[in-house]
């Protein structure tokens, strides 16, 4: 499905079934201990057209196949992943594994989690500081391992929760740092590979934070534009840089399906 243009990234050597190596184009490789984040941007890096009903990722990716895939493939091989209450609400009926954006393949993912040594399901992490969730959404509903991440005065709002959903106070008030959301994960996954989906205010507050290790984005053959009156939301929201304080990346990975890129990028190299 994907085709390697060029390759440079580092890390281990994910032990892959040969079905999805196949997909991906050869060995994929992670570090054992890194905080990675995924995306899909049009080519003018507007990740949602911010339109009612039309604002979820897979407006941007047309929900093209190999991004779902490579969006099965790292959720696949995280040990949590951490996502925001905006995400929540845009996509509602999300449950964020590999199995729910990519079934076709479920067993193979299956194959590399129990090869990995982790449990069947990456742990899901929702950070809300207003504690303003619906719990009636899937993701707390279906069973699966779930942490949201609040604030006091968010934690006093989910008392009367599903008793599989776990709350954890990281802050008496917003904002809610990087690093003790990083933490959390860590320690209650038990595993150091952490997946952030965002949006784009939590993977702007994870770089203001240099919390994040590793950029996975996935660039769609289409265009959104702005104007006065279509705002559109960008790949990061909420945090501004200056030149000398922008943060820089280096390549590290393209690949190619059809018309669409599939790049990787390391910060702080």
């Amino acid at each position: 499905m994907l085709e390697t243009l060029f390759d440079q990234s580092a890390g281990q050597i994910v032990p892959l079934p040969k079905s999805l190596e196949a997909l991906y184009g050869g060995p994929f490789r992670l570090p054992e201990r890194v905080v990675f984040a995924n995306f899909v941007s049009t080519i003018d890096g507007i990740v949602s057209f911010n339109v009612p009903g039309q604002d979820q990722a897979k407006q941007v990716s047309r929900g093209y196949a190999g991004d779902r895939f490579m969006l099965a493939l790292l959720r696949g091989v995280a040990d949590a992943v951490i996502v925001g209450a905006g995400t929540l609400r845009k996509e509602r009926g999300s449950i964020w594994t590999a199995e729910a954006v990519y079934p076709q393949n479920a067993v193979d993912f299956a194959s590399v989690r129990a090869a990995l040594g982790r449990p069947s399901r990456p742990l899901t992490i929702i950070v809300t500081a207003s504690g303003e969730v619906d719990l009636a959404a899937p993701v707390f509903t279906d069973g699966g391992p779930v942490i949201i991440a609040t604030t006091s005065a968010g934690a006093a709002r989910l008392v009367e929760r599903p008793p599989h959903v776990q709350v954890r106070v990281l802050a008496e008030a917003a904002p809610i740092r990087s690093a003790d959301l990083v933490r959390l994960a860590v320690g209650e996954s038990g595993g150091a590979r952490i997946l952030t989906e965002g949006g784009p205010s939590l993977f702007g507050a994870f770089l203001a934070d240099h919390a994040v290790d590793e950029l996975f984005l996935t660039i769609a053959p289409q265009i959104a534009g702005r104007s006065r009156d279509a705002r559109r939301t960008g790949l990061v929201e909420a945090s501004a840089f200056l030149p000398d304080d922008a943060p820089r990346a280096t390549l590290s990975s393209v690949k190619r399906s059809e018309d669409y890129l599939f790049t990787r990028f390391a910060f702080g190299g």
